[in-house]
């Protein structure tokens, strides 16, 4: 599994938590796998608009030491992922958009929209 960061998203929470990158981005990966795994039995759609011809999925991850974060993620080869759908997530490729400390959804939504239209990522 690939998983890169988007600058534009994800810069704040890291310049935020510069002590902690490495182990958030550990969390991070780790919830991100097991949810690919398990079918993302846990992920809700983040908003209508798509980014890259992909859907942009989001979930609550618990961070330990820095505190739980909503995370906006879209998954690039999905035939790839899924315990139901027989693969196991390892050869997919994940870019995380966004990631807040906000964990009300639709706060997290106005400013995941907005991140993405001031990106230009959204299609």
């Amino acid at each position: 599994m690939n998983i890169t960061y988007e600058r534009s998203g994800c810069k704040q929470f890291f310049k935020k938590h510069r002590g902690d990158e490495k182990t958030v981005k550990a969390r991070i990966e780790k919830a991100l796998a097991t949810q690919l795994e398990t079918g993302m039995s846990k992920v809700k759609r983040a908003v209508s608009a798509r980014v890259g011809g992909q859907c942009v999925y989001e979930c609550r991850i618990n961070l330990r030491r820095t505190g739980s974060a909503r995370v906006a993620f879209v998954v690039r080869n999905p035939e790839t992922t899924g315990a139901s759908q027989g693969g196991n997530g390892q050869g997919a490729d994940i870019d995380v958009l966004f990631i807040s400390p906000v964990l009300q959804k639709d706060e997290f939504t106005r400013m995941l929209e907005r991140d993405l239209k001031e990106a230009g990522l959204c299609d």
